[in-house]
């Protein structure tokens, strides 16, 4: 019989964090938008810029592991997309799928990379934000990394019909039901699970509602085929909350893709990710 996991939260400031400079930068709607940077060792730096755009409410330290190795001999940009807490989002503040890519390009106009030497590196929505961007072309960068982008973002089933008509105070009802599907149903291991824990328990409900309902629950299916640029499409087949499936029909619709598979999302979040990137660095060039 299986222990019950427990619900524990990573720790509040990861290693990363501590060597990283937080930034905000301002957005053309004037939102501003948290990101943390580090600089490579000049004896050992690449060239490259890894720009990092994690998945919908992810706390960074769920990416410590792999920000840890990397910049090693990337410089780096970590980006926290408005529907987290570090953003200075309100009411007036733009919305959509078209306006979080529009986040990214702000991004790099304003901290001046070089997107011939820029891998954006995307997980889940953030992935499927950087698809978006590269359609309307808003940036074209040396190499795009996709790891599991949705073509839809799933919900418990009963949430997904809830979510739309509740208001915000009812959030308090909503976390049991998510922690439960989170714990039973989506994760691979209680390290796992703790991450999207941590998520849940540090969202701001009326943020995520009031962006939720423009970004998470559109379907982005038609956007894939569209894709130009070449891309490196990453699934993790054991993973229960991405759909290697999913990542599968994308890799089908993106003709100008690699698509490979890292097995666990511990894989994915970890060195075996960042020598992949590494791996395929030359590869790439020309390409894009």
């Amino acid at each position: 019989m299986n222990k019950k996991r427990k619900e524990y939260v990573l720790p509040l400031v990861s290693q990363f964090e501590k060597e990283a400079k937080p930034l905000d930068v301002m957005m053309s709607d004037n939102t501003t938008i948290r990101v943390f940077t580090t600089k490579a060792p000049a004896d050992k730096r690449n060239g490259y810029t890894l720009f990092i755009i994690s998945g919908w409410g992810t706390v960074l330290p769920s990416w410590n592991e792999l920000l840890i190795d990397a910049f090693k001999d990337f410089d780096i940009v970590y980006f926290e997309s408005r529907e987290k807490g570090s953003s200075s989002f309100t009411r007036k503040s733009d919305r959509g799928m078209y306006r979080m890519a529009l986040d990214i390009k702000d991004t790099i106009t304003n901290l001046k990379l070089n997107e011939s030497k820029l891998v954006l590196f995307g997980s889940c929505i953030g992935a499927t934000t950087i698809v978006y961007g590269m359609v309307e072309e808003m940036y074209n960068p040396y190499m795009p990394v996709l790891l599991a982008p949705p073509g839809r973002f799933e919900v418990p089933p009963v949430l997904s019909y809830l979510i739309p008509i509740s208001p915000t105070f009812l959030w308090s009802i909503a976390k049991p039901i998510l922690r439960f599907w989170v714990n039973k149903f989506k994760t691979e291991d209680q390290k796992q699970a703790a991450k999207y824990l941590r998520t849940i328990e540090e969202a701001d409900a009326k943020r995520w509602k009031r962006l939720g309902l423009k970004i998470v629950f559109k379907r982005y299916w038609k956007t894939f085929p569209k894709v130009k640029n070449h891309v490196l499409l990453i699934a993790a087949e054991r993973d229960k909350m991405h759909d290697a499936e999913d990542t599968m029909k994308v890799s089908k619709m993106i003709k100008n893709s690699t698509y490979l598979n890292l097995e666990t999302n511990s894989n994915t979040h970890s060195s075996v990710m960042v020598d992949t990137i590494r791996e395929y660095l030359p590869i790439f060039e020309g390409k894009n």
